[in-house]
């Protein structure tokens, strides 16, 4: 899958091979956001995920709490923090696999909070 959209010189934009005629009023706005992801998105596998109604929220699995390591339960890639998971280092989606990261991805570590006494 190449880029589908394209930008002139002149801050105009389009969608390849079709007219503005030949698209219906309500899939502007689509077609904006297509080319939104095309430009932030480094590959085409990544924005056909990102439009892929299929793909939820994934999981990362704390492995290694020695080494603070962490796996995506969907397409395994690994990543070690500093300090905590991915949600509390920023991260809100997979660079491997490009699906949204649960929110409740971290919450080992407050079960283990809540085992400490007081």
């Amino acid at each position: 899958m190449s880029r589908q959209t394209y930008r002139e010189p002149n801050g105009r934009w389009g969608v390849k091979g079709i007219s503005w005629a030949e698209i219906p009023d309500g899939l502007y706005g689509a077609l904006y956001k297509l080319m939104d992801y095309e430009d932030v998105c480094d590959s085409p596998r990544r924005v056909a995920s990102y439009m892929d109604s299929d793909l939820g929220p994934v999981r990362y699995q704390l492995i290694d709490e020695a080494h603070n390591v962490w796996q995506c339960a969907e397409c395994g890639h690994i990543e070690q923090f500093e300090a905590n998971g991915p949600i509390s280092n920023g991260w809100t989606v997979c660079p491997c696999c490009a699906r949204m990261i649960a929110d409740d991805s971290e919450a080992v570590l407050d079960e283990e909070d809540d085992d400490e006494p007081a």
